[in-house]
């Protein structure tokens, strides 16, 4: 026989080698750890930028009844909104002139339903005038970036961070949910996570009825909201338990939750009138929906047109087997399934609007191929294409969007006592809102950013974290959670 002539490793040898193969593994996962907790972000621009200067010469959006005031004066201090005032009015001598030339000025645009998975995603969406991200899904390392852009590390959209995805055992990812069926499991989790400085809970629909309603009560307990999908379990025992959630997400999951996939303008208005009573505001995340559908229709041909070096490279290599190998791979039915779905979203957003529910922008980037900031404009567009009206949509991205975030009183508007949050655009995105696509001044905080500015932090928005440092960030919280 030809094994005969193999030579045999002695079973001692062999126990040795595994205990050193072994050592050398927890030595290289243990360095690896260590590198991922003290690494840090980083930025070319620079560090230093004053908080306090006059944007003079500009036309304040202020969506509202009057929706523009022209020829205005924004006066910031410190980081805040001092007043707003006529640019003819005299000035105070003691700060820095920005001149606008007529340009328009609105609050910084905000993003409820993002998934940011590098640092590299908050900096194109701060590039792309995205001042403040909701992270919809979070992990150990959201923290620390947090921290980092708090204290003006680098620069990116401020965070505001939810748990880790609560979903049941049955349908929930170990990797990138916590999954749990007990109510004081859950109940435990809850404090656990607003302890370790999360900032709300995130919840999905596979979970048990009677552990969404553990978490809903744990979460008011705590004075903290909870954001996410529906429990399909519980809106067949209790509809009304949902009517504290701070919002509602997704239209599909009206679609799936509420109308059951059927056309059913019975089912909308039980919809509309839940959501519309209950102030429960609807995050639609038309984007996603729409990606999804060229995806599963166009195919590569719709990958060949993204700038895909904009994706982290451990999410590239997750995603292409899983989310991304399931829609390229779609039946042509599917396909075709996927656009009616797409279409009839559209119009559900709208009809939910017209019945007086409350809209907020969320575009659920880094789901597939999108980031955060281009998809948040392309979902600010796509609402309008839906029909809602241009003023409502930049409402739904500032005003309805600080509203959620329980923040209405320093975010989402140009007004005194504000945080100097702000977009500058060369035209008036009321009547030209493709120039969403540009803005032509950032202020996030007090601190501006010139076009020129932008354009690097949007080259920094490709230069992700490596694979290796990527991988092992994600098994430091898999291992810590």
């Amino acid at each position: 026989m030809r094994t005969s002539s193999v030579n045999f490793i002695p079973i001692k040898a062999i126990g040795l080698s595994v205990l050193f193969i072994c050592s050398i593994l927890l030595l290289s996962v243990t360095a690896l750890a260590v590198y991922v907790h003290y690494e840090h972000g980083s930025t070319a621009l620079t560090l230093f930028r004053p908080q306090s200067h006059i944007l003079t010469n500009v036309n304040v959006l202020t969506l509202e009844e009057e929706p523009v005031l022209n020829d205005q004066a924004v006066i910031i201090r410190d980081g805040r909104i001092e007043t707003v005032q006529s640019a003819a009015l005299p000035l105070p001598e003691d700060l820095p002139v920005v001149n606008g030339n007529g340009r328009f000025v609105m609050a910084g645009l905000i993003d409820l339903h993002v998934h940011v998975l590098d640092r590299s995603y908050a900096k194109m969406a701060l590039a792309t005038g995205v001042t403040t991200l909701r992270n919809m899904g979070g992990y150990r390392y959201h923290l620390k970036w947090r921290d980092e852009l708090e204290q003006g590390d680098w620069f990116g959209s401020q965070l505001v961070l939810s748990s880790p995805i609560f979903n049941s055992v049955e349908q929930g990812d170990p990797l990138s949910h916590f999954t749990v069926n007990s109510p004081q499991r859950a109940r435990q989790a809850v404090r656990d996570y607003i302890n370790q400085g999360y900032d709300f809970i995130k919840v999905y629909e596979g979970l048990h009825a009677e552990v969404y309603e553990a978490v809903l009560d744990e979460a008011m307990q705590l004075g903290v909201s909870v954001a996410g999908h529906p429990s399909y379990d519980l809106m067949q025992q209790n509809l009304a338990a949902h009517a504290s959630l701070a919002s509602f997400e997704h239209v599909e999951e009206v679609f799936d939750g509420f109308l059951h996939q059927q056309r059913n303008p019975q089912r909308i208005k039980l919809a509309a009138d839940f959501l519309r009573e209950n102030q429960v505001p609807l995050i639609p995340t038309l984007a996603v929906n729409q990606e999804l559908t060229l995806l599963s229709t166009q195919k590569q041909a719709y990958l060949a047109q993204q700038d895909l070096s904009v994706i982290n490279p451990f999410v590239r290599m997750v995603y292409e087997q899983t989310s991304l190998r399931r829609w390229l791979g779609a039946s042509a039915e599917l396909g075709e399934y996927n656009l009616e779905v797409d279409d009839y979203l559209n119009e559900l957003t709208f009809s939910l609007y017209e019945q007086g529910v409350t809209l907020a922008l969320g575009s659920d980037a880094g789901a597939l191929v999108d980031v955060p900031g281009p998809a948040t404009i392309r979902e600010a567009l796509l609402m309008i294409e839906a029909g809602i009206p241009v003023k409502e949509v930049l409402r739904s991205a500032t005003i309805n969007a600080a509203e959620v975030l329980n923040r209405s009183d320093e975010l989402g508007r140009v007004a005194r006592g504000y945080r100097a949050d702000l977009v500058v655009y060369n035209e008036d995105p009321l009547s030209t809102p493709e120039t969403l696509q540009q803005p032509e001044l950032v202020i996030q905080n007090g601190r501006l950013f010139t076009r020129a500015e932008l354009m690097m932090l949007q080259n920094e928005g490709r230069q992700h974290s490596s694979l290796l440092v990527s991988v092992s960030r994600h098994l430091f919280h898999l291992l810590l959670d």
